[in-house]
């Protein structure tokens, strides 16, 4: 349009210098929920919440899903379980990996504005929570997948509550789902109170929420044998658990 003052915006935007020079590895930019709780050092942008933080954007749904895990782990909700079921490139991964730095240490989240909205939506800092995370896309069915406890040691585990058990309690953990008291694994699921109950309160004996995020669970759902599958309407949830609840 003539006497337009609108510029283009290659006059307003200057591009990352690694776009510029053609030395962006888009695998770099690939969200991997399991890199980033295990930080095994191979995304640091993910990784890393300094480096995370200025490249992410508080959007009005992620700020809604941050706020509502906050309200649950400080026992001001009952809404314990929110799925997220989206197409391929959604940000699905996104989303757990921004709850897993929020909750897991909030006191060391940078000073940049994504922080501040985030924490704005929460009404104040997030709840510390110890996360486990179970990233089914990683979980073979016989080798297993490696899982961290609390005071660090690792353990190689084949099924969902064992790895959920050895995150948040360790050997402990194993040993309260264990029929002997065994810190093996059980090969069958654990029924809803009783043992399981014991693992999910586990932190709060030291002041801390339970936070427990699914990632790809569909892809787990097809690998089961036959019988064996049980079923799940997203390929991402998280659970949350209060310790006041």
């Amino acid at each position: 349009m003539s006497g337009s003052t609108l510029k283009p915006w290659n006059k307003l935007v200057r591009l990352r210098e690694d776009v510029r020079s053609g030395e962006l590895s888009l695998q770099e930019f690939a969200a991997d929920l399991f890199d980033v709780v295990n930080r095994t050092g191979k995304r640091p942008i993910y990784e890393q919440p300094a480096r995370f933080f200025p490249l992410t954007f508080a959007t009005t749904g992620l700020r809604d899903i941050v706020a509502g895990t906050a309200e649950r782990l400080r026992g001001k909700s009952a809404k314990a379980i929110r799925q997220m079921a989206m197409t391929y490139g959604g940000g699905k991964t996104h989303t757990l990996v921004t709850l897993t730095h929020i909750f897991r240490e909030p006191d060391a989240l940078p000073d940049v504005p994504s922080v501040h909205e985030f924490q704005s939506a929460m009404g104040g800092k997030a709840p510390k929570s110890r996360v486990s995370a179970v990233c089914f896309d990683k979980l073979d069915l016989e080798s297993g997948i490696r899982a961290i406890a609390p005071d660090g040691s690792t353990r190689m585990l084949r099924h969902p509550w064992s790895v959920i058990a050895f995150q948040l309690a360790g050997p402990d953990g194993l040993r309260a789902l264990h029929p002997d008291g065994a810190d093996a694994e059980r090969d069958t699921p654990p029924r809803d109170g009783g043992p399981l109950e014991s693992v999910l309160e586990a932190p709060a004996k030291e002041g801390l929420g339970t936070l427990i995020l699914f990632d790809e669970v569909l892809m787990y759902v097809r690998k089961r044998p036959r019988g064996m599958a049980c079923s799940a309407p997203s390929s991402s949830t998280s659970c949350s658990h209060s310790p006041r609840l």
